[in-house]
């Protein structure tokens, strides 16, 4: 009787462990993790936030996007160490500060490529608001990129002003289509960066 339950126990654990093994062959294996990606920004940030998967898989995306945040608020954050960076940053600072600041965001440019460091990748969006390009700022940001390797420009208000669509009703924020584009674009400056070409060319 013992002889013949203990067989049975043997037989069920068997049993198990063949559909343990089968179940482990069958599961896809883990994907290595690429890179890290650092998100610091607001609105415009949050909503690529959900198609960086998509549009780079096996990255790290760590977020730290407000909705409304300014560029102060922005080197606050980055001043108290929030968020950890990684190799590469993405930025979307300056569609709420005042557009007439202009000197001040450049000031304020300097102070986040200086608070991100040298050895980083940083890419960030130009600005599109009240229904046009806000060429001022946009021009500190490519003045800023042709002085700085690091820095790579996310032709956000070139990408709306060929095509409109890329909008939501609002005027500001990206539509569905929009914000998959807008994430490409991101992908496509993030990658397209490695932090030991990131010495600055001044």
């Amino acid at each position: 009787m013992r002889s013949s339950l203990f067989f049975a126990v043997l037989l069920v654990a068997l049993a198990l462990g063949a559909l343990f093994v089968v179940a482990r062959s069958r599961t896809k294996p883990l994907e290595p993790v690429r890179g890290t990606v650092t998100l610091l920004g607001d609105s415009l940030n949050v909503g690529v936030e959900r198609y960086l998967p998509k549009t780079l898989p096996g990255w790290r995306v760590v977020a730290d996007d407000i909705v409304g945040r300014s560029t102060p608020e922005g080197i606050a954050e980055l001043r108290a160490g929030r968020p950890p960076l990684s190799s590469h940053v993405v930025v979307s600072l300056g569609t709420n500060d005042s557009p007439t600041a202009v000197d001040s965001f450049r000031a304020n440019v300097a102070r986040v490529l200086q608070l991100i460091g040298p050895n980083r990748c940083v890419a960030w969006a130009t600005i599109w608001r009240d229904g046009a390009s806000s060429d001022a700022f946009n021009d500190v940001l490519r003045v800023a990129a042709r002085t700085n390797r690091r820095l790579r420009i996310v032709e956000w208000a070139k990408m709306v002003e060929s095509n409109p669509d890329l909008l939501a009703p609002d005027g500001l924020h990206g539509s569905e289509r929009g914000y998959l584009e807008r994430a490409q674009a991101v992908t496509d400056a993030t990658v397209g960066c490695t932090p030991a070409q990131t010495v600055s060319s001044r």
